[in-house]
């Protein structure tokens, strides 16, 4: 139920000559000598191809003269003090040009932006000589959060434009897109994201409901937004926005009609075990007066710049006391959340690996079965040979586990394996000291209870590509959370009785 990657745009190189067309339709001598050819760059229509792609990896450039003007323009706003009004108006007209530049041109204006920002000439301070040392680093890092201060502070000229703020938000997801392409932009970056996470504390941000009655342009912002399970239409926006649900969303004074993150929630007398259910245009509305459950089904990052701020894990605490304040009798909490790391997980693993999760009786099944199938290890019709037909053996890779292990399957043994394999990954796979999972790091990371799997929960495609069609619940028992979250320091996650059935497997 948590998103945190909203995915990167990607560049579409120029197109060249396929390298290896020419020669493949036959194997004649003459064929072979054009590739032997090839191989060794004599080819002009190679060249072409190589040139093309060495020109779509090379950072874009920009004219001598529109250079040099901006070199200008950015030395001027990194020099000026704050309140000096030619380099504000130098910072204005720079983005102006970026807010209306194509992708090559913005790109070759944050490579601009990098040199003048790593240039140690810009000390900050007029006529001074340039510091050295670790002197030279924070000159360098005041005058750029000088920039940057710089530019949150100017306005859109319309209703149409972005503020200074909201500016910066998208200029940092340039420069994450940009950050292995162009030089010098990370020190750039770590500025500007220390920056941002004082502006947006969450102690300055609003949390505001979100209804039907909600202007319809941030309506329209939140089905382009929802990030975790697609809207498909404004009567399934309808439906998510009844009055047996609520979202809520974190909004920033400056940005008031931008949405930064929004959960999702839904009423039910039992925790949720599907999302299907959960979505269901056709489902009865839930009587408020009997509702037992609150379910987080749903919570989007809508700012890619924001990657790195944290707000999100104060959003579901700061919720959960909205729904107390509104229903007293309230009591439980949970989420229904996918888990997007398991399937990739799952193919990168080797097949002794795998084996070692699964107990031996598991094991035994999927040996049985195959011997029922009268599989055998090399492929080789045993029958025919006057011998009995051999056992084939359980799957030898990750990836082939993951291919049988198809999500909906009635098979009991199919769906037992995934939920064994599921568990682990949740609570022993570690990133970094984390839990592996994002979502999973997101909500341990809160104080959450990992409590329970569920099958054939999300069959969508997306549900099946990443997890086999399973689904987690997280509990949030909010006198519990501190316990939960010293728990996770030593590296015992909190885990219900059916989780650790699950793990005693392995």
């Amino acid at each position: 139920m948590t998103a945190f990657d909203t995915g990167d745009k990607t560049l579409v190189a120029p197109l060249g000559v396929n390298e290896t067309a020419a020669g493949e339709a036959s194997d004649t001598l003459l064929a072979r000598f054009g590739r032997w050819w090839s191989r060794k760059g004599g080819s002009p229509e190679t060249k072409v191809t190589r040139d093309a792609k060495a020109r779509a990896t090379q950072p874009a450039t920009l004219p001598t003269r529109v250079l040099r003007r901006q070199q200008d323009q950015l030395r001027q706003c990194f020099d000026a003090r704050l309140t000096d009004s030619a380099a504000n108006a130098a910072a204005q007209a720079w983005r102006e040009e970026y807010e209306s530049a194509d992708e090559a041109h913005r790109q070759a204006m944050l490579g601009v932006l990098a040199e003048v920002a790593g240039n140690g000439n810009q000390s900050g301070s007029a006529g001074a000589a340039p510091p050295s040392g670790s002197g030279l680093t924070h000159a360098l890092s005041n005058a750029r959060i000088r920039f940057f201060k710089r530019i949150s502070g100017l306005h859109g000229k319309g209703p149409a434009t972005a503020c200074g703020l909201h500016f910066l938000i998208h200029l940092r997801a340039d420069m994450l897109r940009w950050n292995k392409r162009i030089v010098g932009l990370g020190a750039l970056d770590e500025d500007l994201e220390a920056l941002l996470s004082n502006w947006f504390d969450v102690g300055l941000l609003e949390l505001q409901p979100i209804t039907w009655d909600s202007p319809a342009s941030l309506l329209e912002k939140l089905i382009r937004y929802e990030a975790v399970h697609e809207i498909a239409s404004w009567a399934d926006l309808r439906n998510r926005l009844d009055s047996d649900r609520r979202c809520y969303a974190f909004f920033h004074p400056r940005i008031p009609r931008e949405p930064l993150i929004f959960v999702e929630v839904a009423f039910v007398p039992e925790m949720a075990a599907d999302v299907h259910s959960l979505l269901d245009e056709a489902a009865p509305q839930e009587d408020l007066r009997r509702i037992k459950w609150a379910i987080f089904y749903s919570i989007s990052n809508t700012q890619q710049g924001l990657r790195g701020v944290s707000f999100g894990n104060f959003l579901l605490k700061r919720v959960i006391e909205e729904l107390q304040r509104e229903f007293p009798k309230l009591k439980q909490f949970a989420t229904l959340s996918p888990i997007p790391g398991f399937a990739e997980w799952l193919k990168k693993q080797d097949g002794d690996t795998v084996a070692k999760l699964l107990s031996p009786k598991c094991l035994q099944r999927w040996q049985q079965r195959a011997g029922e199938a009268g599989g055998n290890t090399d492929g080789r019709d045993t029958a025919a040979q006057g011998g009995a037909a051999q056992p084939a053996p359980v799957p030898t890779s990750g990836a082939e586990w993951l291919a049988a292990l198809p999500a909906g399957s009635d098979d009991p043994l199919v769906r037992d394996t995934a939920m064994t394999l599921a568990a682990h990954f949740l609570v022993r796979e570690r990133k970094g000291g984390l839990p592996a999972d994002p979502v999973a790091r997101f909500h341990l990371g809160n104080g959450a209870c990992v409590e329970r799997l569920n099958w054939s929960a999300d069959l969508s495609p997306k549900g099946r590509a990443q997890s086999c069609g399973m689904m987690v619940n997280y509990v949030y028992v909010p006198e519990a959370l501190d316990d939960n979250l010293a728990k996770l320091g030593e590296g015992n996650p909190r885990i219900s009785r059916s989780i650790g059935k699950l793990l005693t497997r392995t």
